[in-house]
């Protein structure tokens, strides 16, 4: 139970991992936007970042077809679309912790 508790609050979200080649970092970035206004990016590194979506207002059907029209004009290498792991939920709550003082 107490997992399913730390998800729930936690877990809300998807998160979205696009790679494209160098230089459409911007691209990409407006792209996920596109889909999801409040998607926030966590992770940006050589190509690959990486964005939580909040699920409310999310289709996966709208993701797919997102990114086969990308397709044609970014160079797309790869991308996944995950629902929110506990690994993702245990971080968000050691982060949370570190800012609370003691």
């Amino acid at each position: 139970m107490f997992l399913h508790q730390l998800k729930a609050k936690y877990g809300g979200t998807f998160v979205f991992t696009v790679t494209a080649a160098a230089g459409e970092d911007e691209a990409v970035e407006q792209l996920v936007r596109s889909i999801s206004p409040t998607a926030k990016r966590t992770y940006h590194i050589a190509g690959t970042q990486k964005f939580e979506m909040p699920k409310q207002g999310v289709k996966i059907s709208e993701v797919f077809r997102a990114m086969e029209q990308a397709k044609g004009s970014l160079n797309i290498v790869a991308w996944g679309l995950v629902d929110t792991t506990l690994e993702d939920v245990f971080i968000k709550v050691a982060k949370e912790s570190e800012k609370c003082p003691d």
